[in-house]
C-alpha cells in the first residue's frame, strides 16, 4: 500500500519520531499520530472535518503558524533526499 513516512519534533516534550501513513487516509481521511515520548496526540489531516468546519492537511495547519512542510524521498539505501519547496 502506498504510505508517507512522516517525522517531526513534538512541540511539547521535544521528542522526535518518525511514522507511517497511507496516502490514502493523508489525502481522504483523518489522521491522529501520538507522541512516543508525552503521548499528546497531533492531527495530521482532518478531510472527515471531525476537528472543524473545513478539511485541513498538514500543509494547511502548518501555514496558519507560518511555517513551512519540508518534503524529503527516502532512498532505497536510507539517505534521504530534501525536495524544492
Amino acid at each position: 500500500q502506498p504510505s508517507y513516512h512522516l517525522t517531526f519534533t513534538c512541540r511539547p516534550c521535544q521528542a522526535r519520531s518518525t511514522h507511517t501513513v497511507s496516502k490514502q487516509a493523508y489525502h481522504g481521511g483523518t489522521i491522529l499520530i501520538q507522541c512516543p515520548g508525552c503521548k499528546n496526540r497531533h492531527v495530521i489531516t482532518d478531510h472527515l472535518k471531525i476537528f472543524g468546519d473545513t478539511r485541513r492537511t498538514l500543509e494547511d495547519i502548518l501555514k496558519e503558524s507560518g511555517e513551512v512542510l519540508k518534503r524529503a524521498r527516502l532512498l532505497e539505501n536510507g539517505d534521504m533526499e530534501l525536495l524544492p519547496e
